[in-house]
């Protein structure tokens, strides 16, 4: 019964947006491919048991918060024609859409599953990390090169966040480092904003405020998942919080748009 639920509730959406902006406009073979890779690592990372759903449910909003960053990344370092950037972040948008829809139906699948994670084999946990480290290189690579998304300030601020951490956990420091990392990248989201702000009167320092407001976030989520992947048996259930924490990021991400398109005009 819940299958024939699945099945109408994809044939309704996919007629609704096929009405509405049509469904090639979602269609985009990067995002795609970015969001099903990790998919199959965290069932990789299980060894394949129904568990995977959990991980999945964990980490998909994460995966396109990511997927989101990187597009952004690429959408600044190309960009050349301000009317450029309505289009370009609607296609960085795509990954979110992919990342909710899964998020949504994995949170739902994981309320019947009862069975904690296991603790997987060694070479679950390489593989599993490995078409993760993959498909965020090749993302990297073809939205603006991976030299692009190397920036030493927000390396110092996640390392810094990172030790905070550390040492305030009581105990099991990388579980406690996987689930409050993301959070505590904020503090670098907010440092670039405000730098953001502060500059407005000069384009040219708009650019590094921005980077480390991007990186910062991209760099301790992508520990987040790796974590995740790595250790899947720490995740417990499902939280709400994420889709709050997505909306968060949202909000951000659109004030720094919306500074950029200001700084044009």
């Amino acid at each position: 019964m819940k299958i024939v639920a699945l099945v109408a509730a994809a044939a309704f959406l996919a007629f609704a947006l096929n009405f509405t902006t049509g469904l090639n406009t979602l269609l985009d073979s990067t995002s795609i491919v970015f969001t099903a890779v990790p998919i199959l690592a965290s069932f990789v990372a299980v060894g394949f048991k129904r568990q995977g759903i959990l991980v999945v449910a964990d980490i998909a909003l994460q995966v396109a918060i990511i997927g989101m960053l990187i597009g952004s990344v690429g959408l600044l370092q190309n960009m050349s024609d301000p009317k450029a950037v309505g289009p370009a972040f609607a296609l960085t948008l795509s990954v979110v859409f992919y990342g909710l829809l899964i998020a949504g139906i994995c949170s739902q699948l994981s309320s019947n599953i009862s069975e904690p994670i296991a603790a997987p084999l060694a070479w679950q946990r390489v593989i599993g990390v490995l078409l993760w480290v993959v498909v965020v290189t090749y993302a990297m690579d073809g939205a603006a090169g991976v030299k692009a998304f190397i920036d030493p300030t927000s390396v110092l601020i996640v390392a810094a966040l990172s030790l905070i951490i550390f040492g305030t956990s009581a105990s099991e420091e990388l579980k406690t480092l996987a689930r409050y990392l993301p959070v505590a990248g904020f503090l670098g989201l907010l440092v670039g904003v405000i730098g953001m702000l502060q500059n407005m009167s000069n384009p040219k320092a708009i650019g590094p405020a921005m980077a480390i407001a991007l990186l910062t976030l991209t760099y301790c989520n992508l520990i987040s998942v790796t974590l995740k992947l790595i250790f899947p048996e720490t995740i417990l259930q499902v939280r709400a919080t994420h889709f709050t924490y997505l909306g968060f990021v949202l909000f951000f991400i659109m004030g720094i748009y919306s500074v950029l398109i200001l700084s044009f005009i």
